[in-house]
C-alpha cells in the first residue's frame, strides 16, 4: 500500500502525517508526502520537528512538489484540506477515486462516502463515453455533458452535507498551534493505521 499525504508547502502538516504513519505502521505501509506549492529540498518546519521529537517520533524530511510520478505511485492520496483535494482532482481527473481528505477517509460517514464513490464512478464512465463519442454527434455529446454536470452537482451536494474535513494549518503560528495540529493528525493517522493493518 502506497500512501501520499498532500498539503500546501510540504513543511508542516503532510510531513507530520508522514512521520506519524511511518511510526505507527512499522514499515507495513509505504508513505511519502508532497505539497501543491512546495519547492524541492526544504526541511520540515522547526516547530513540526520539535513537536514530533517531543513525542519520540523522528522526522528526516525534505519537501517535494506534487508530481505526476508521485500521483501514479500512490494507491491513496490523502490531503489536509478539501481545497487540496479539489486541486489534485482538477489536475489528475483520472485519480478521482484515489483522492480524499484524511478526515473523510477515516471518518464515520461511510454511507455518504459510498454514495460519493458511486457518483464518482458514474462521472468517470460518462467522461469516457464523451471522449468516445463521435465529434459529429453534437446532440449525444451535449446530453452526456448535461448528465455529467448533474452528477457533479450531486457530488458537491454530498460533499457539502459532511462536516468540515480540513486539518488546521499551523504555518507561522506558535508551537501550541503545532501541538494542536499534531494531536489532530495523531488521532487521524492512528485510525488510518487501524484501517490498513
Amino acid at each position: 500500500m502506497n500512501i501520499l499525504f498532500v498539503c500546501t508547502g510540504n513543511t508542516c502538516r503532510s510531513p507530520m502525517a508522514e512521520a506519524l504513519l511511518r511510526h505507527y505502521s512499522n514499515g507495513k505501509i509505504e508513505v511519502q508526502s508532497a505539497g501543491i506549492y512546495a519547492a524541492y529540498g526544504s526541511p520540515a518546519s522547526a516547530q513540526s520537528i520539535e513537536v514530533l521529537k517531543d513525542e519520540g517520533i523522528s522526522c528526516n524530511h525534505k519537501s517535494q512538489p506534487l508530481t505526476e510520478d508521485l500521483v501514479e505511485w500512490a494507491d491513496l492520496i490523502l490531503t489536509m484540506t478539501t481545497q487540496h483535494k479539489q486541486a489534485i482532482i482538477s489536475q489528475f481527473p483520472s485519480k478521482l477515486k484515489n483522492v480524499h481528505t484524511i478526515k473523510e477517509h477515516v471518518s464515520d460517514h461511510e454511507e455518504t462516502l459510498d454514495k460519493l464513490d458511486e457518483v464518482y464512478d458514474k462521472i468517470e464512465q460518462l467522461r469516457a463515453r464523451i471522449y468516445e463519442t463521435d465529434d459529429g454527434n453534437h446532440a449525444e455529446k451535449q446530453a452526456l455533458f448535461t448528465k455529467m454536470q448533474d452528477l457533479i452537482a450531486e457530488a458537491e451536494r454530498l460533499e457539502q452535507s459532511m462536516p468540515v474535513m480540513d486539518v488546521s494549518d499551523p504555518f507561522g503560528g506558535p508551537k501550541e498551534l503545532y501541538c494542536q495540529t499534531f494531536k489532530e493528525l495523531d488521532e487521524l493517522v492512528q485510525k488510518l493505521t487501524e484501517k490498513y493493518s
